[in-house]
């Protein structure tokens, strides 16, 4: 009867175990797919506002549904001054630098696709600054490849864009490129000290901040304050908050309590493969068996990032120190 009851119990923590993990990929999909979308709809939406006033408005909107959110579910409120202080940050150094520096290149000529790639750069830079802040997310060698591979892959797919990107747009890709650096920062510190914060009010009072503080540079920018055009600013504006803000960042800081914030960085590898996708069937854009070889690496270089028996082939294969595991 004991035994009986042991395996029971022992079943149902293995069936709980995979339904948690099928909710955590599922939740990982989703965002790919939303954030995918994200850098076609930034760049229709700046035919309709200015990059700085377009930025801001989507936070008002994402502010504000997420602190009438906060009110209807009563959703616990930053409690002390690390939690303030990391909202303060976030509201900063995410909502408004990294994503000032997203519309700012874009808007100077960076195009959707070409954002992706450097984007992508995000993995790598957030194992960076984990390695360096977290105790338990240390950049082993199994992750350098993984990340290179992925990387890799998104160089295939956006061969022609990296061809003819000119010395002209130099410094809108490198805001681009700082812009992830930006994301790394912010998500390596949710991960550090956001650990007990309510994603929903947490994101209410950040995405706060980034709306005054990005309507204070379009301000000081002299961008015209205007009503934006309808579809393009408008609708544009309400799709990036709602789907691109309010549902994609409050499970993006649920799925940093559950998973590594370097792992979580991947999906900046996946949302260029939405982006083409995208391109192709709503655009005019090809898609052919080159892109689907990159888009093949850009998998397995995640999968060798992430797999636990891909470490344990390298370590039988070339040696226990050489790539070590990360969890250790």
């Amino acid at each position: 009867m004991a035994i009986e009851e042991a395996r029971v119990l022992r079943n149902g923590r293995v069936a709980r175990g995979v339904a948690s993990r099928l909710v955590r990929v599922a939740a990982f999909a989703m965002l790919c797919i939303i954030w995918g979308s994200t850098w076609l709809a930034i760049r229709i939406g700046l035919e309709g506002a200015p990059p700085f006033l377009a930025a801001s408005l989507r936070f008002v909107v994402a502010s504000l549904t997420l602190i009438a959110l906060t009110t209807v579910f009563g959703a616990r409120w930053p409690q002390n001054r690390t939690e303030w202080s990391l909202v303060v940050f976030v509201g900063l150094v995410l909502f408004t630098a990294d994503y000032g520096l997203i519309y700012w290149g874009e808007n100077n000529g960076v195009e959707s696709g070409l954002s992706a790639i450097l984007f992508a750069t995000l993995p790598l830079q957030t194992g960076l600054v984990a390695h360096g802040i977290l105790a338990e997310e240390k950049l082993t060698l199994q992750k350098v490849v993984g990340i290179g591979m992925g990387f890799g892959g998104i160089l295939v797919i956006f061969r022609g864009q990296l061809v003819t990107a000119g010395l002209d747009k130099a410094f809108p890709m490198f805001a681009i490129v700082l812009s992830a650096t930006c994301a790394a920062f912010a998500g390596v510190a949710i991960k550090r000290w956001g650990h007990d914060t309510s994603p929903v009010s947490f994101n209410a009072f950040a995405m706060g901040v980034g709306a005054a503080s990005l309507a204070a540079v379009s301000f000081v920018a002299g961008e015209p304050w205007a009503v934006p055009s309808w579809p393009e600013g408008i609708g544009a504006i309400l799709y990036l908050a709602l789907a691109g803000s309010v549902v994609t960042f409050v499970t993006w800081q649920w799925l940093l309590k559950r998973a590594e914030v370097t792992s979580t960085s991947f999906i900046a590898l996946i949302t260029p493969i939405v982006a083409i996708l995208l391109g192709t069937t709503i655009g005019n854009e090809t898609f052919d068996l080159v892109d689907l070889l990159g888009a093949a690496i850009v998998l397995v270089g995640i999968y060798v990032s992430i797999s636990r028996h891909a470490a344990a082939w390298a370590r039988t294969a070339f040696g226990a120190g050489v790539l070590p595991d990360s969890k250790r």
